[in-house]
């Protein structure tokens, strides 16, 4: 081994200074550490201001206190020194002790789970977790809940505005797992708008190469000061389907952990419905029209401080149309041309903005992307697709593409022409390390929404067909499908994805003919056309423009590809030709 000095050369004038930085002394940072004895630790009752989990289903799978502004950053890893350091955090799910929330989003409540993530890297001394806190000038508590194995751990916190010295404190678990250790944080800062930072890094491995630090959650409370109530929708359910002249009752429960509740008031779509200033709190919501409707409800305590719950949609809705819809697995292959008689689209097949679809039909499908998100291409779906009457690729062999797009609610939107007129339409959809939530309805709203949650996947990808048959009470409607991730178990790269649409039925117009490579030869003419699968063609001629009736001399049944037809013996003399499409 070879051991290396560093020297430092330091040249004095005649009269020498000495600088030191003190940190400033109007701010508070005081710490302290214990074993987690509690089977069970409660992340509500600890975190009335925020709280965070992390490691549920995945290491990227970050769960929070719902209905206020999250406050406690994500965590970011921390890598030991070298040029070829390298760190990456990991799921783990046997902590000596678990972690219990009823106010979570997006999974609202969970008992007992024993996950966290941990952290390891090369070099090992120095890898580990960072997160940030808001700190102002009012005191506040954090407790962190985290752990070590096969070594000691060094935590950290600090003020960016230094106006109290750090926080550090060691503990270790020797020779492998052991309890987990509570800190807990008394800070403010001398100045608002500062940061509390924590640094949870392995300081000394105990002889094991897999040495580690782990973080499973962070609460955060104020002291001194009044903390927010909790607020719950309970009634009705989310996504309920609720018939048109029904009286509804909007229930919440709701509390205080510090005080009592003044008033719980309810709102659908931004418009109060009503109060209660006593529990059980509810409101009569009368006869709401038809229509998809947001409920929400806004709980206040004795001091004026106030939470709004987490909001639930509905559907109002009345009589007349029909929305039966079946999920299923996908074929391995599909045909676009034979399925989608009346239209079909697919994205996806050589770029994000490459939409192909059925050619000479008037379009019954358009999508559109949900959030602000940026949709991508992949080519490993499990359908593959192919067609021969599109646009712009006039055909295609089966090629496994779709697109997807990356975030928390977001997805795609997709409009689908409805009348009185039964329809079937076909969506091929699918999810990546999350749940998908897949919901339809009419636009007249004369039948009840329907409404899947069972694509989900932790850690892989999975599929669904769903076929809608469906009719409007109305001419001139819409069906309306919302594909979107509801929760993502992979908070990096969980996705829904989207393949085709496919359509049948209804009462789709005929569009116009254009007629292609007309030929004159041995006195007959040969002219072909686009057709489309299911319709008839009259191929006609006249003499004038303005004048006398139009022949057939033709009538043929649409392929889906491209029709000729002959006009014999036209002997050389002038004339005009059309075809209608019956």
């Amino acid at each position: 081994m070879k051991t290396f000095y560093s020297r430092l050369a330091l040249l004095f004038p005649a009269v020498a200074y000495l600088g030191i930085v003190c940190p400033l002394s109007a701010g508070t940072l005081t710490g302290s550490l214990r074993i987690i004895e509690e089977p069970s630790v409660n992340l509500s009752t600890n975190g009335t201001i925020d709280w965070v989990h992390w490691g549920l289903f995945t290491e990227t799978t970050l769960n929070r206190k719902a209905g206020v502004l999250p406050e406690i950053s994500d965590f970011t890893v921390r890598s030991g020194a070298g040029t070829n350091a390298f760190v990456f955090a990991y799921q783990f799910s046997d902590n000596e002790n678990g972690y219990t929330w009823t106010d979570g989003d997006p999974v609202a409540g969970v008992t007992n789970t024993t996950t966290g993530v941990w952290a390891y890297g090369i070099p090992s001394i120095g890898t580990g977790f960072e997160f940030t806190v808001p700190a102002g000038t009012s005191m506040r508590t954090l407790k962190v809940y985290c752990g070590v194995f096969a070594g000691t751990g060094r935590f950290t916190a600090s003020l960016s505005d230094d106006s109290a010295a750090n926080y550090t404190t060691t503990f270790n678990n020797i020779p492998g797992n052991g309890p987990s250790r509570e800190v807990t944080l008394h800070f403010a800062a001398d100045s608002p708008g500062q940061t509390l930072t924590i640094r949870w890094v392995l300081q000394t491995p105990a002889g094991s190469a897999a040495a580690n630090v782990t973080l499973q959650a962070a609460a955060l409370s104020a002291t001194g000061v009044n903390n927010p109530p909790i607020v719950r929708l309970t009634s009705p359910a989310a996504n309920a389907n609720i018939p048109a002249g029904t009286t509804v009752t909007v229930a919440a429960t709701a509390s205080d952990l510090d005080g009592t509740i003044a008033s719980v008031d309810f709102y659908a779509n931004g418009s109060k419905i009503g109060s209660d200033s006593s529990s059980p709190y509810s409101a009569d919501w009368g006869a709401p029209a038809p229509g998809r409707y947001v409920l929400s409800a806004i709980a206040t305590d004795n001091e004026g401080e106030s939470t709004t719950s987490v909001s639930v949609e509905v559907l109002v809705h009345v009589e007349g149309g029909t929305l039966t819809v079946t999920a299923v697995q996908p074929p391995s292959t599909v045909n676009l041309t034979v399925e989608g008689a009346s239209d079909w689209q697919h994205w996806g097949l050589a770029s994000s903005n490459l939409v192909n679809r059925k050619a000479g039909v008037p379009p019954s499908i358009d999508m559109e992307t949900i959030g602000t998100t940026t949709l991508h291409v992949y080519s490993d779906n499990y359908t593959a697709f192919g067609w021969s009457d599109g646009t712009p690729t006039l055909a295609t062999t089966p090629v496994p593409h779709g697109v997807f797009v990356y975030g928390r609610t977001n997805g795609f939107e997709i409009i689908l022409s409805a009348s009185a007129t039964r329809r079937q339409a076909r969506v091929y959809a699918g999810v990546y390390g999350g749940q998908g939530h897949f919901q339809a309805w009419l636009s007249d709203f004369s039948t009840a929404a329907y409404h899947d949650h069972s694509l989900s996947n932790f850690f892989d990808s999975s599929y669904r067909l769903f076929t809608l048959d469906y009719a409007a009470a109305s001419p001139g409607q819409s069906l309306i499908i919302r594909y979107v991730a509801e929760k993502l178990f992979d908070g990096d790269f969980g996705n829904v994805t989207l393949q085709a649409v496919t359509l049948q039925g209804g009462e789709v117009p005929p569009s116009p003919v254009q007629i292609l490579n007309p030929v004159m030869s041995g006195g007959s003419l040969q002219f072909s056309f686009q057709s489309v699968e299911g319709r008839m063609y009259e191929a006609q001629w006249r003499d004038a423009l303005d004048t006398g009736l139009w022949q057939t001399f033709a009538t043929v049944a649409g392929t889906g590809g491209l029709l000729t037809v002959t006009n014999w013996n036209a002997n050389g003399v002038e004339r005009f030709y059309r075809v209608e499409t019956k």
